[in-house]
């Protein structure tokens, strides 16, 4: 990764194929082997088992019964009390010890869909002997929040309805338009649009955005894409439903939408849209779609049938080519997932990297807090509140293989051309340390000059300070009082999902410039911005707020709440043609 996106690598921008990186992240086979013979002797057949493309995993149906002996555990049925959707589920499993270096992970087993409070969830009954894949069903019907789903935490955070939306730069301390971000990061209007480089969106039904709203902020803000569409992908049997409209179901694509595609013009920005109105999508399910060899048999995802929609259409393993950026604004808490889970979705961004795909993600909108402001109790480990506990992580932002994108705002009073500070205005931006990844090499130096410079007032008791795991997010841009055209009105929407969009169009006019001059895209860019920091604006002033605490404050140099700063278009651009 770092042969292929460093700056002083002479490798750097020699981007790998599809077919090298599945041939180069194939397991052994004698991993294969080794886990079909013991299946085979404990009365799994060959002829029942299906090995996904990559090899990766190993599929299969069978009883209860067979289960429960063949890892030596009881599956039980779980109801949770508050939300009242079952799983199925077991307290621990085994496998033989001569294995355990060649299997990451069984499921379902001991994961569940999101981590909760140990009352929150109960035993209800031990499972009748029926088929493993009717209780998958059973399990799916009743499945928690989705990352679509309204009250998901993920989404941004609505304002004001502005009557009237005309304005000049004068206001941008009170709303940000495209105008506003194009003055404020020295942004030109874009000029060229070559037929390979449209910009990723990626949503998760139901999130959905309606060609209204779209004309409406058109209309207003960039006359030129009036009754234009983003380029729609629909992943694993996906809908663009028009059905439930408030803010809540279409805000974070309108956000997402209308800004990327008023930012880019005249290119095009290409809507992924992920998972149906019954199971919804997942990040694996998304990465199920441009990447085959993820996928397991005929394109149906395993991964974790409580986490992951479970979907056999073939489009929805490998269907889809991925653009050269994406953009996500969604995320799940660190701890909702296990550590072998993310540790593989981790690997993929990275291979996307590998391929030269630029994949960023919004760092949150609770300061050190989780999604909902929930924090970890220290002794359970369930969630709380937020009032007290440790710092809650997100991810994928936490993933050192994807660029993590904070909030900042233009302070009120002040103008475009004055220094921002993190975003303290309905919203904090979510930052912190990992608890599953450990130090990357490009982000060694700026971690190491935070803690000797800047060390926070905490220890332990809050957050992982090791100084040997991954900190959040990398970069920031602005997340507050954006003019967004909902449901027929304009409103102010707040949120790191502004952020994401916003620095990722910055980086698809970068690598528009790039294919113009006879380059390849920038691929994965945190190596040479941690390299080259100022290229970027350094935010100094506000803090991130949680958790029962003031959370870490903006210094100079990387901080883990607005990471290396807001972008500098000019010095950005500048670097990056200068570059193979």
């Amino acid at each position: 990764m770092m042969d292929v996106s460093h700056p002083s690598s002479p490798n750097y921008g020699k981007h790998w194929t599809p077919a090298q990186i599945m041939d180069t992240f194939a397991p052994k086979q004698e991993s294969v082997d080794l886990v079909m013979e013991w299946l085979e002797l404990e009365g799994i057949h060959a002829s029942r088992t299906r090995l996904a493309t990559g090899k990766h995993w190993i599929s299969f149906n069978a009883t209860v019964r067979e289960i429960e002996r063949l890892l030596k555990t009881e599956y039980h049925l779980y109801r949770h009390d508050m939300h009242g959707h079952s799983h199925v589920a077991c307290d621990r499993y085994h496998v033989p010890e001569h294995l355990a270096q060649h299997i990451d992970m069984v499921t379902p087993t001991v994961h569940f869909d999101q981590r909760i409070g140990h009352d929150r969830m109960k035993k209800q009954q031990e499972l009748p002997k029926a088929h493993l894949d009717e209780l998958r069903k059973r399990s799916l019907e009743a499945r928690g929040v989705g990352l679509g789903d309204p009250n998901s935490g993920t989404g941004p955070k609505q304002g004001a309805v502005i009557s009237d939306a005309l304005m000049n730069l004068d206001q941008c301390d009170l709303m940000i338009t495209p105008a506003c971000l194009r003055a404020l990061y020295a942004v030109p209007p874009g000029t060229l649009a070559a037929t390979n480089n449209s910009m990723g969106i990626v949503e998760y039904t139901p999130q959905a955005f309606l060609q209204s709203d779209l004309d409406l902020y058109f209309k207003q803000f960039e006359p030129s894409l009036d009754g234009k569409s983003p380029v729609i992908q629909l992943v694993d049997n996906a809908v663009v439903q028009t059905t439930n409209k408030s803010f809540s179901f279409n805000g974070e694509s309108a956000l997402d939408l209308e800004f990327a595609m008023a930012l880019i013009s005249p290119q095009r920005a290409t809507l992924f849209q992920v998972g149906d109105l019954v199971q919804g999508g997942s990040f694996n399910n998304f990465l199920d779609s441009l990447d085959a060899s993820y996928c397991t048999f005929q394109g149906g995802n395993s991964k974790d049938p409580n986490v992951d929609g479970q979907y056999s259409n073939q489009t929805g393993c490998g269907g889809f080519a991925p653009t050269n950026v994406i953009s996500t604004s969604y995320s799940y808490n660190e701890a909702d997932l296990g550590a072998k889970y993310e540790q593989r979705q981790c690997a993929e961004y990275m291979k996307m990297g590998l391929r030269g795909v630029t994949v960023l993600y919004s760092s949150g909108d609770n300061g050190v807090a989780g999604n909902q402001g929930e924090c970890i109790d220290a002794v359970t480990g369930a969630y709380n509140n937020g009032s007290s506990g440790l710092f809650n992580p997100s991810f994928p932002g936490s993933c050192p293989y994807v660029t993590s994108v904070g909030a900042t705002q233009i302070i009120k009073g002040s103008t475009v051309r004055t220094a921002e500070s993190a975003c303290e205005t309905v919203i904090f931006s979510g930052g912190g340390f990992s608890n599953v990844f450990p130090l990357p090499s490009y982000q060694q130096s700026a971690v190491e000059s935070y803690f000797t410079n800047s060390n926070p007032p905490y220890g332990a008791e809050r957050f992982n300070n090791s100084k040997t795991v991954r900190g959040f997010p990398d970069v920031s841009a602005n997340g507050a009082n954006y003019v967004t055209a909902v449901d027929g009105n304009f409103t102010l929407s707040f949120g790191t999902s502004a952020s994401a969009p916003t620095f990722a169009s910055v980086i698809n006019l970068i690598n528009e410039q790039r294919i113009a001059a006879g380059k390849g895209p920038v691929g994965f860019i945190n190596p040479a911005l941690y390299a080259n920091p100022q290229v970027l604006n350094d935010v100094t002033n506000g803090n991130n707020p949680g958790c029962g605490t003031t959370g870490f404050a903006a210094v100079p140099g990387w901080d883990p709440l607005t990471g290396l700063g807001t972008p500098n278009y000019p010095l950005m651009e500048k670097l990056f043609l200068s570059l193979p």
